[in-house]
């Protein structure tokens, strides 16, 4: 239990620093030249899914692990996830979480 506990504690952490660093890149690109007509929302997911995984490749490279086909879609899952989390915030996950998780 307390293994499944600090990992998920550290998922919530990459999702977390992830968002922040797609909102950043979001508020710098999104008045640039083309970038300008394109919805937010979609280059914040657009964004989301690249750097997730992008990020995701850098890490199993840097512990040198094999990456298999599905481990792959699971980073593209996740980057819904970032995307969520950057377009809303943590307020709406905090809340959703609320909703769905029925405590002890």
């Amino acid at each position: 239990m307390e293994t499944i506990l600090t990992n998920m504690t550290l998922l919530i952490a990459v999702i977390g620093v992830l968002a922040f660093i797609v909102s950043l890149i979001t508020q710098v690109f999104k008045g640039v030249g083309v970038l300008s007509k394109l919805p937010t929302d979609i280059l914040v997911l657009v964004l989301s899914i690249g750097i997730t995984v992008t990020a995701f490749m850098a890490y199993m490279q840097y512990i040198q692990q094999v990456i298999i086909w599905y481990m792959i879609i699971a980073a593209i899952l996740a980057g819904f996830i970032v995307a969520f989390v950057a377009m809303y915030g943590w307020e709406k996950l905090s809340e959703l979480w609320k909703r769905f998780y029925k405590g002890k």
